[in-house]
């Protein structure tokens, strides 16, 4: 059975905005799974909300049928989805509005919950999950009212390793049960054996096939400094009045031009240990952590460190990208015209008038970057920075790094897995409610 209907669709967001679609054909059908993938900032995103029936109606023609459908979307960023304060409510808010009985709404919560693989209390308050699970959480609250049309906004960023297992199963199900499915993804090879249909968004149109690009610009095996920018004691993390969330045995240290990775399942302490090293996470026990030699404050490093949030909208407050890349070279008295040639640097200068709001997840990625980049901070402190990136802006994203570490800075980059293509001389891997150290790791290349 036929569900949506896109045939020859023109969409862009107003008078004198460019077009984002050009005579756009797509079909969606019953038990049918789809995978859309296309370059940062094709409209990959803004597709799944026009499917959804979020946006309104194609401007110049273009004819876009939908059934009566009840549509569950995820997006990229779930944490702009979110409305209520604990997981329950969060899941049940959709059954409230059907005006479903306490004691009917319960049991569909939880199973919504299982299905996805989140296993917490229903009173569990959300600012206590990562993104991840977040992510998580978000497919509950859709699945929990049984959608015909599930639509994922880059699941595989968010999610790690297992929880890509558990989706790739929970869609299994769905598309056995008739619900159609269709993903929006940077790394459609991890749905293969899953999708029926592969898509490429390039240009405003969909074409058979996945998008690729080459890799052009590696990651540069450096050798380290002598200087210690991060040094620490054996530790347990822990919240006050919680149980420890990991254990470290053995002190670490960051040299000047070191880059490290932090690998860990979502909600191992990822962000949380990052946001300490910065000085910005409040709630936990005193940690025998020493950055340039003090321990952490917020505030206290000035242009030394720089911390790139996983949530990279929360760094953006600018009215434009150019002014947001200017303030902080305001801020430490810096030449403003680097503004502009970073801007070329990242390929972003097509949208320096631009607000930085406006753009894709992963273009807001680069220009939080950037924002750091420009000041030459000594420690770098990247918490998820690939989220979004097709492999051109991942090889900008290495242009930058490649410069910080050739002039001293020691960067350290959290993820939900290895990333094998990075040089690094520290892998610390959070498992198992501990913190172990590789080092000494072989150097990493690019696959084509």
């Amino acid at each position: 059975m036929r569900l949506i209907e896109l045939d020859g669709v023109n969409f862009n967001y107003g008078s004198g905005q460019p077009w984002i679609f050009r005579d756009l054909d797509f079909r969606l059908e019953s038990g049918s799974c789809h995978c859309i993938t296309g370059p940062t900032g094709s409209g990959k995103s803004t597709l799944l909300q026009l499917i959804a029936g979020l946006l309104s109606r194609p401007f110049e023609g273009g004819v876009f049928r939908r059934q009566g459908l009840l549509t569950g979307l995820v997006m990229q960023d779930p944490q702009v989805q979110l409305l209520r304060q604990t997981v329950g409510a969060e899941v049940a808010f959709a059954l409230e509005n059907l005006a479903l009985a306490t004691e009917q709404m319960i049991p569909m919560v939880q199973r919504a919950l299982r299905r996805v693989g989140l296993f917490v209390s229903l009173d569990c308050p959300i600012s206590n999950l990562s993104l991840g699970q977040k992510y998580r959480l978000m497919m509950a609250a859709q699945l929990v009212c049984n959608p015909t049309v599930l639509l994922l906004d880059e699941p595989w960023a968010q999610l790690d390793d297992r929880g890509v297992e558990e989706l790739i199963m929970v869609i299994r199900g769905l598309v056995a049960d008739g619900i159609a499915v269709v993903i929006s993804e940077h790394n459609p090879r991890s749905f293969d054996g899953l999708v029926d249909h592969f898509w490429q968004l390039a240009d405003g149109q969909l074409k058979p096939g996945i998008y690729r690009t080459q890799h052009a610009i590696p990651l540069k095996a450096m050798s380290c400094g002598d200087e210690v920018i991060v040094d620490t004691d054996s530790f347990d993390y822990r919240f006050v009045g919680d149980s420890p969330l990991f254990s470290c045995e053995q002190p670490l240290q960051v040299r000047r031009g070191e880059l490290v990775t932090l690998i860990g399942d979502n909600g191992a302490g990822k962000s949380s240990l990052m946001k300490s090293l910065a000085g910005i996470q409040s709630n936990t026990v005193a940690l025998p952590i020493r950055v340039f030699g003090e321990r952490p404050k917020a505030g206290a490093y000035g242009a030394r460190l720089g911390l790139l949030m996983q949530r990279p909208v929360r760094q953006l407050f600018e009215n434009s990208v150019l002014d947001e890349i200017s303030f902080s070279l305001k801020r430490f008295e810096l030449p403003l015209e680097n503004a502009a040639a970073l801007l070329q640097d990242l390929g972003l200068e097509a949208f320096a008038k631009q607000s930085p709001h406006k753009l894709s997840y992963g273009q807001q990625h680069l220009v939080a970057l950037a924002s750091l980049v420009c000041y030459q901070p000594q420690l770098l402190l990247l918490d998820d920075p690939m989220a979004g990136l097709d492999a051109e802006y991942f090889d900008r994203f290495c242009l930058m790094v490649n410069r910080l570490r050739e002039r001293g800075t020691a960067v350290i980059v959290s993820s939900h897995r290895p990333l094998r293509q990075l040089p690094v001389s520290q892998q610390w891997d959070i498992a198992d409610g501990m913190l172990t150290v590789s080092y000494a790791l072989e150097e990493a290349y690019y696959a084509s």
